[in-house]
């Protein structure tokens, strides 16, 4: 394969990972309703420490760190989102 190839397999992998990351979101909004009517806080450590345990066992060796930093990212975006919205 050559480097035309290998860009549109990244492209295609692309909007596959924004269509999922948006349904995420859409997920973590939801979820910062159901915070909203029980008054639990937008951050819960248990569960992102739980999370990163997680990806680290999901993940493969060699990218455990990367996915780690990449969903350290999706959680502080996630807690952002859920912010915004319970302040409007």
């Amino acid at each position: 394969m050559g480097l035309t190839e290998y860009r549109e397999e990244i492209d295609a992998i692309d909007r596959q990972i924004v269509e999922l990351f948006q349904q995420r979101m859409r997920v973590a909004g939801d979820i910062s309703r159901c915070k909203q009517e029980t008054g639990a806080p937008v951050l819960d450590r248990d569960r992102e420490k739980e999370k990163m345990r997680q990806i680290g066992e999901l993940a493969d060796e060699d990218m455990a760190q990367y996915c780690k930093m990449l969903y350290n990212k999706i959680l502080e975006m996630s807690r952002d989102y859920q912010r915004r919205l319970l302040n409007r």
